[in-house]
């Protein structure tokens, strides 16, 4: 596919408004500035592939996107592929470490109601968050300090597994696995020479590989650490579709491209 560069955006508190799941007027406005520059934009996301296609489609957004945070992809025909461990296995991961006393409970052992109080997710939305085919988020069931979150990933990456922060849970994930992962992924779908020019926007911590493998990063709000964040990735102080619209015109400011 030939464009002029290729924008990977989280969704959740990125370019939809984190309460609500939508995106604004504005930032509607700059998809569609971004695609009269032949950029292509791509949803890199923890949401699922369910979740996701409705909005490809409402978005007018050509695919691929990634999504549950870096294993799988949703081609440009709709169809899945799958990168990572299966959630099969993952599963298997997240009972050894609960049987070793780690207070974590998984999306697949929730009720609808449970994950509706923690998303705000009606009950449809709730069972296609919960389709999943390479990822199984979870909770800990009581707060973790730094170090214990430390000893955890360790525990976890014996196991040929990791773990991410997103917004609301954490994720397992295969080992290597991420948001910068499901970026190169991507881009080896639309390989048709060289590498074209990258930028990416996210919010949490799970964003934090995507943003530094990309060319131009943008990091929004103040939910993570200034001692987190990637050389080179600039924070924009406002989170959701106003940091997003920003973070665009930024972008087109830097390619030279027209904000118009």
């Amino acid at each position: 596919m030939c464009c002029r560069g290729v924008l990977f955006t989280d969704l959740d508190g990125t370019l939809l408004d984190f309460d609500t799941y939508r995106p604004s007027p504005e930032a509607l406005e700059a998809l569609s500035l971004v695609a009269r520059n032949n950029i292509l934009t791509v949803p890199v996301s923890s949401k699922t592939a369910a979740e996701v296609r409705p909005l490809l489609r409402e978005l007018k957004l050509p695919g691929p996107a990634v999504v549950e945070g870096g294993p799988v992809m949703v081609l440009a025909d709709g169809s899945e592929e799958v990168v990572g461990r299966p959630r099969s296995e993952l599963l298997e991961v997240l009972d050894r470490l609960r049987s070793t006393g780690w207070p974590l409970r998984g999306l697949s052992a929730m009720a609808v109601d449970e994950v509706t109080r923690l998303t705000g997710l009606h009950a449809e939305g709730v069972r296609d968050a919960m389709t999943r085919l390479a990822s199984e988020p979870f909770i800990a069931t009581r707060p973790l300090d730094p170090d214990a979150i430390e000893n955890l990933e360790k525990n976890v990456m014996v196991l040929g597994a990791g773990i991410v922060r997103g917004g609301r849970f954490w994720h397992l994930l295969g080992a290597g696995v991420d948001k910068g992962f499901g970026m190169r992924s991507a881009l080896a779908t639309l390989a048709s020479g060289d590498r074209p020019p990258t930028a990416a926007v996210g919010d949490a911590w799970n964003d934090l590989p995507m943003l530094a493998e990309a060319d131009l990063g943008f990091l929004l709000g103040d939910r993570v650490g200034e001692e987190s964040v990637p050389l080179g990735v600039v924070r924009l102080a406002v989170a959701g579709p106003e940091g997003f619209s920003e973070a665009v015109r930024r972008i087109l400011r830097a390619w030279r491209l027209s904000e118009c």
